[in-house]
């Protein structure tokens, strides 16, 4: 990509996830004319709330990237071997030369599942991260473990985070000393002068609330299911990441009037912890 960008003024980013976002963020800096087309309502829609895709659809369109949304692609157009353009619902191309697709991945788990391991969306695998079969382990994107942070679901996680964790986890079980794989889930994204710091998972939470000013671009949105705090978003605001992060450990109850109270820090919650 690097040595193509002299070459290139207008680029088009197909997908509004993590990917997607830090590419039209890099590029937007570097003068490019960045498109970002998303097919669903929002960006980030499968990892966070609302609020916070709202706010950084708005920080990119400050930033002069054009994001569309609810958008349909229909393919890659091409001349000269090179790409030309984006064909959108079959009415309109958007014209680039470059186009970067940040869609999500199909676990490569073929040879695994036609050797008899189990799995579907991955390979499955256990706490301490072997697969059904007799001396294999699986670890990172491709491994669907049940996660106490999914109550129990098992799911796949495709974060540096979790790839390392679990390396870690089945270098112990191989040393001798067996620990169930049990880290609480945690990333990041720079984008611009942000830097957002996520820990837990989001999904199916029933509340979401607002620590801080969302204008003020320094903000944490904390997120609870059936009164447990399970995720937190932080924009800029890492003392709430790292105190966040014990509150989920310990599946803490916190009052929503007490969390959206930015005069009291987040470890001064810890009184509310109900096992």
């Amino acid at each position: 990509m690097m040595s193509e960008l002299p070459d290139v003024r207008r680029v088009c980013i197909v997908g509004g996830g993590y990917i997607g976002l830090e590419a039209a963020a890099v590029l937007s800096k570097t003068g490019k004319a960045v498109t970002l087309l998303e097919t669903a309502p929002r960006v980030l829609a499968r990892v966070a709330g609302t609020s916070l895709s709202r706010f950084y659809e708005e920080e990119h369109r400050a930033h002069g990237v054009d994001v569309r949304l609810n958008i349909s692609v229909e393919r890659i157009e091409g001349r000269n071997g090179r790409a030309s353009g984006v064909l959108v619902a079959g009415r309109h191309v958007v014209d680039c030369e470059m186009v970067i697709v940040g869609i999500g991945i199909d676990p490569a788990v073929g040879p695994l599942l036609r050797a008899g391991a189990q799995g579907a969306n991955g390979v499955d695998v256990d706490a301490l991260c072997r697969t059904s079969l007799p001396s294999v382990y699986a670890i990172g994107d491709c491994a669907a473990h049940e996660s106490q942070y999914a109550d129990g679901q098992r799911i796949r996680l495709e974060s540096v985070q979790n790839a390392n964790d679990q390396a870690m986890t089945v270098a112990k079980v191989l040393t001798g000393t067996p620990i169930p794989y049990q880290a609480v889930p945690w990333f990041w994204s720079n984008q611009y002068d942000l830097r957002l710091q996520t820990v837990g998972l989001s999904s199916g939470h029933d509340l979401a609330v607002v620590r801080g000013e969302i204008p003020s671009r320094s903000f944490s949105i904390a997120y609870l299911k059936e009164g447990r705090i399970i995720a937190f978003d932080c924009v800029n605001a890492t003392k709430d990441f790292v105190q966040g992060r014990k509150l989920i450990e310990a599946r803490a109850r916190v009052s929503p009037r007490l969390l959206a109270d930015i005069g009291i820090a987040l470890k001064d919650l810890r009184a509310d912890i109900a096992a």
